[in-house]
């Protein structure tokens, strides 16, 4: 059986400032690899990053807008010339808007938003990276999509629903376009995570009781539960699998 190790490999992780993005980096490091940490907030990287550090792992720091292309690329040009090019991109940066926001009452600024952030930026960071892991015939891309994608969100509304469904196709067509240099690019589609984020959009404890009372295993995600799943959609375990999508939902989704 194949051990999970990226000893000396260049990961990039987005929105890595909080939430199970941070969690991803940390496990990335833990297991050996160099990480580049990426948020919107540079004072949210630079937490992970000392975080990373204080692990013992090794690590970069950017505070970057994934959806304005040109700090993507000196951010990716500048992980290159420090460590060489990205070997596995992990797409986690994504916004969202109002809870239970009708669509005929959602903004056009919200749509453009959690579009600009979760397509828009999954899309200029393939791009950023795609060209040194085509010259090293090697690559990994892991996109976030939601459980929102593979059916909808009435919590999250219209726009994020649709987004997450991009992610999918994003991911799809990647995944068929450049299969030829050994880039494998899958999706991840995390169910409810047992989180502060989820129990304040829904509406507290009791919210999140009755939630958990729909998923098949009885509970929601941990953060560690799609974490693996994102080791696995890039380690050598699942070096047959490309254009897939993980659902990591407890039995919530159904493909």
């Amino acid at each position: 059986m194949t051990q999970m190790s990226f000893d000396g490999q260049v990961v990039l992780v987005t929105g890595a400032g909080r939430g199970i993005a941070r969690e991803v980096a940390l496990q990335f490091a833990a297991l050996g690899a160099r990480v580049a940490v990426c948020d919107l907030s540079a004072e949210r990287a630079a937490d992970t990053a000392a975080a990373v550090e204080r692990a013992g792992g090794t690590t970069l720091c950017f505070g970057a807008d994934v959806g304005n292309e040109a700090a993507v690329m000196d951010m990716v040009g500048a992980i290159a010339s420090q460590w060489g090019p990205v070997e596995n991109l992990i797409n986690a940066a994504g916004s969202y808007g109002a809870a239970f926001r009708p669509t005929h009452e959602t903004p056009v600024e919200e749509w453009d938003a959690v579009f600009g952030s979760n397509v828009r930026g999954s899309f200029i960071c393939a791009k950023a990276v795609l060209p040194g892991m085509m010259e090293a015939r090697r690559g990994r891309i892991v996109n976030f999509s939601s459980n929102a994608g593979r059916s909808v969100s009435p919590l999250l509304g219209c726009s994020y629903t649709a987004a997450k469904t991009a992610i999918i196709g994003l991911t799809r067509h990647l995944s068929r376009e450049y299969a030829g240099y050994g880039i494998r690019v899958n999706t991840i589609a995390p169910g409810p995570v047992n989180a502060e984020r989820v129990a304040d959009l829904i509406g507290g404890e009791q919210a999140v009781r009755d939630l958990a009372a729909q998923i098949p295993l009885g509970r929601l995600a941990e953060p560690a539960d799609i974490v693996e799943g994102v080791l696995f959609l890039c380690a050598d375990a699942s070096r047959f699998v490309t254009g897939t999508i993980l659902d990591v939902s407890g039995g919530y989704v159904l493909a």
